[in-house]
């Protein structure tokens, strides 16, 4: 016989479950539906200093991008009327009742939509 200790394991419901609730909490993500105005002859683009800011100043940052290109290059814009995109960012906290939208780059022109009120669902819409 060895001088090996044996550990009796947890209960796999309780250690499945607990595996479950950590995966949920890290992979909740945020999706921003973006409308901006526009006219031929425009372009868009985003920043990778592009943040969710909870009212409580935690800073949430975008983890993809589709239907724009990230900065420094631009997307041509080439009719009237709108121009929609999505952010997706990394989730909330679930304190969180409210938060902005907001590029943070260092020039002029950054998006800035502020005192979007929390859903259940963390999917929203916004004009940038």
């Amino acid at each position: 016989m060895s001088d090996q200790t044996l550990i009796k394991p947890k209960d796999p419901k309780t250690a499945i479950k607990s595996k479950v609730k950590f995966i949920v909490d890290e992979e909740k993500q945020v999706i921003v539906h973006c409308s901006i105005p526009c006219s031929p002859g425009d372009g868009v683009r985003i920043w990778r200093t592009t943040y969710l800011i909870t009212d409580e100043k935690i800073k949430i940052p975008l983890i993809y991008w589709e239907g724009i290109t990230l900065a420094p290059n631009w997307t041509p814009l080439y009719h009237k009327g709108s121009y929609q995109f999505t952010l997706i960012f990394g989730g909330l906290p679930k304190s969180c009742k409210s938060f902005s939208l907001v590029e943070e780059i260092a020039q002029a022109g950054g998006f800035v939509v502020r005192g979007i009120k929390r859903n259940g669902t963390d999917v929203y819409r916004v004009t940038v």
